[in-house]
């Protein structure tokens, strides 16, 4: 047995935009007085507009991106802008998510799912338009299905990102979520567990680097995605930790040269 395990975000869909136009409701709702798009609430018909007239909220926000490891981070992202908060690394980036915590967490991770939830029952055709295919990794991913076993281990909620996979045609045989963990090594174990596989039959894709020591200490083969939503610093310290680098030509192919 091979078992193909993916993240969902910034690997098989691109949600930068998604959840920015999200989160920005979240963030508005909370903090009224916010001067993050000029004070407005993002709308489908102004977004385009506005995300070109505060474009340096916009760069800042996908610069920013690489240090997202759950829903709530996309409401610490927009505090960071929001307040002109330099921050270098992870390790900054999450004193700032600790601090934050205490009386944001539930509300503001509640409030962003329910936003994604009726965004897809009530505008399925403009929430697909914000949560993009990386159309050239999902047509691969249905040519490995006759090598691998599928399945998706994701910080997102499987109900929401079951939507995308119907309307894209790939079905997994197993999907864990963030009701789960936030930890990926616990996403895999309950993987393997439930396929009776080792941790040496299964290939990881991830877009962040956070687990990855850990997981090719218990036998598992991780592969970084060049395509997702990882930096310059986070690309170094996955290649000093011997992990695949992998871009969208060579995705196919690494994972097909494989005895």
């Amino acid at each position: 047995m091979k078992v193909l395990t993916l993240d969902f975000d910034g690997v098989i869909a691109d949600s930068q935009m998604e959840c920015l136009f999200l989160v920005s409701h979240t963030y508005l709702k909370f903090n009224e007085n916010t001067k993050l798009f000029g004070g407005q609430a993002l709308t489908f018909d102004n977004f385009d507009g506005l995300k070109e007239k505060y474009k340096e909220t916009t760069e800042k926000w996908k610069s920013l991106r690489p240090y997202i490891v759950d829903a709530f981070c996309y409401y610490v992202v927009l505090y960071i802008i929001d307040k002109n908060i330099t921050v270098s690394n992870q390790e900054e980036f999450n004193k700032i998510r600790e601090k934050l915590i205490p009386g944001n967490y539930d509300k503001c991770v509640e409030h962003f799912h329910d936003g994604r939830y009726n965004m897809q029952r009530g505008h399925l055709r403009e929430w697909l338009k914000l949560e993009t295919p990386f159309r050239k990794i999902i047509d691969e991913i249905k040519k490995l299905e006759n090598k691998y076993t599928i399945t998706i281990a994701t910080n997102n909620k499987e109900e929401l990102v079951q939507v995308f996979l119907d309307e894209y045609g790939i079905k997994p045989k197993i999907i864990t979520d963030s009701t789960l963990s936030s930890n990926k090594i616990e996403h895999l174990e309950y993987i393997k567990n439930k396929l009776k596989a080792d941790f040496d039959q299964i290939y990881f894709v991830d877009d962040q680097v956070k687990h990855f020591p850990k997981l090719m200490a218990l036998g598992v083969k991780c592969y970084l995605a060049t395509w997702g939503y990882n930096n310059e610093q986070q690309i170094k310290e996955a290649k000093e930790h011997g992990v695949t680098l992998l871009d969208e030509d060579n995705f196919y192919k690494e994972l097909t040269n494989i005895s």
